[in-house]
């Protein structure tokens, strides 16, 4: 029997238009057929994948240091990233305390976290940066992105 051991990985941020999540960028979002022009696109693609699991399959973009085994290294990471390009004053979100402790909560029962706001109402800029679970619960054929220890 395999002990499999949960950790996670961060990817972002990653910041553009509002619109860019319309249906029509869907093709830079979602895997194609590994070794064909659409699977090399979405592997080389920065922008945010159309499910949370598919960030497990863009190895290039994993790093051991945006990878935790303790969810507080995780949330770490997520605060210090929000501090430094928090969302515009003018809109309303889900205060930090709230935000941090709704995250701890889901990613310590195996959850994904993505934190995805307003950067600039006037501006229409967006930013989103993620951390996965891995193994993923439901990409459950899709192996860790890092190379064993």
């Amino acid at each position: 029997m395999t002990l499999v051991t949960h950790h996670w990985h961060g990817y972002g941020p990653w910041t553009g238009p509002n619109q860019f999540f319309s249906r029509e960028h869907d093709h830079e979002r979602r895997p194609g057929i590994a070794g064909t022009t659409a699977g090399d696109t979405f592997l080389r693609a920065t922008v945010p994948p159309l499910e949370t699991g598919y960030y497990l399959l863009r190895r290039l973009q994993t790093a051991q240091e945006r990878t935790w085994t303790d969810v507080q290294g995780a949330l770490g990471w997520l605060t210090r990233l929000y501090a430094q390009q928090p969302p515009d004053s003018a809109l309303s979100y889900l205060d930090e305390a709230a935000r941090i402790e709704h995250t701890h909560s889901g990613l310590a029962g195996g959850a994904d976290a993505i934190w995805q706001y307003t950067l600039s109402l006037s501006g229409n800029r967006t930013i989103e940066y993620a951390v996965i679970c891995c193994p993923h619960r439901h990409h459950t054929r899709t192996p860790c992105p890092l190379p064993p220890n």
